[in-house]
C-alpha cells in the first residue's frame, strides 16, 4: 500500500560551514536551501543542521520548532564525514522514517516529493541507497540540466533506475536518501553511517559506503523524477589543504 504525505516523517540532515576564507557564502547558501525546502516539501519534515565550525553560531532561538542545530567546534578532527554522521544520527534518533543527507549548496523544487514518494513506496527501500538527478555532479549517470520529464511521451520510461553495483560505481554523495531500516542494517557502527576513519574524513565517503555495503546486499537507485540543482562548491577540499 502506498504511503501518503501524512504517514511518512522525513529528516533533512544538512551540513553547513561559513567562514571568510573557506566558505564566505555559507549562510547565504543555507538560507536558500531552507527557503526552497519550506516552499517545496509536502511531507512532514524536520531539519537537522550541523554547523561544521563556522566563524559564528546560528541563533537557535530564531529557528523554527522543527529545526535542530548542532555546532562542531573543530571540523579538522572528523571532517565532513563526521558532520554527515551527526546529522544522520540525529534524524534517526528523532524517529524519521526517511533520512536525506545533504550539503547546503543545493536547492529544492517540487520534484523532492517524487524522491520521497519513490523511497517510501519502493519495494527494495530497506536495502537501498537513493540519489537524484542533478546539474552539479561529475558523473553522467546522475547528470541532467533540468527536470527530467517522465511519462508516456518521454524517452525516460522508468522513474527509478538501479545503478551498477560494481566497486567504485557509487552514487554522488552530495545528496543521499534512505530509510531508517536501511540505516540500521548498513551503518558502520551504532553512531555512524559512514566510516569515521581518518582516511575518508573529507572525501572517499561514497566509495567507502558503497563498497562496504554492496558486499552486505545494499542496492543503489537513481530517482530520475527528482532533479536537484547543485552548485558543487569545493570549499571542503580547500579546508583540508589549509
Amino acid at each position: 500500500m502506498a504511503q501518503d504525505h501524512q504517514t511518512v516523517k522525513v529528516g533533512f540532515s544538512v551540513t553547513n560551514h561559513y567562514s571568510d576564507k573557506i566558505r564566505p557564502r555559507g549562510r547565504e547558501l543555507l538560507s536558500a536551501y531552507l527557503e526552497s525546502l519550506e516552499k517545496s516539501c509536502k511531507y512532514p519534515f524536520e531539519v537537522f543542521i550541523v554547523d561544521n565550525q563556522s566563524k559564528d553560531r546560528l541563533d537557535e532561538s530564531k529557528l523554527p520548532d522543527h529545526y535542530h542545530y548542532r555546532y562542531v567546534e573543530d571540523q579538522s578532527i572528523g571532517g565532513l564525514t563526521h558532520a554527515w554522521n551527526l546529522g544522520i544520527y540525529d534524524a534517526y534518533s528523532r524517529g524519521c522514517d526517511i533520512i536525506l543527507n545533504t550539503n547546503e549548496d543545493l536547492t529544492f523544487n517540487e520534484t523532492i516529493n517524487n524522491f520521497i514518494a519513490e523511497i517510501a513506496n519502493h519495494k527494495h527501500k530497506d536495502v537501498s541507497l537513493y540519489g537524484p538527478m542533478s546539474d552539479g555532479v561529475p558523473t553522467k549517470h546522475q547528470l541532467a540540466m533540468g527536470i527530467v520529464p517522465i511519462g508516456e511521451n518521454s524517452m525516460v520510461e522508468a522513474t527509478t533506475m538501479e545503478w551498477d553495483s560494481r566497486p567504485y560505481y557509487s552514487l554522488n554523495g552530495f545528496f543521499y536518501g534512505f530509510t531508517r531500516e536501511m540505516y540500521e542494517r548498513f551503518r558502520y557502527d551504532h553512531y555512524n553511517m559512514f566510516s569515521p576513519l581518518k582516511w575518508c574524513s573529507w572525501n572517499g565517503q561514497e566509495i567507502e559506503i558503497h563498497d562496504r555495503c554492496v558486499q552486505k546486499g545494499m542496492r543503489s537507485f537513481i530517482v530520475k523524477s527528482c532533479w536537484v540543482p547543485h552548485i558543487k562548491l569545493k570549499a571542503w577540499q580547500h579546508f583540508r589543504s589549509c
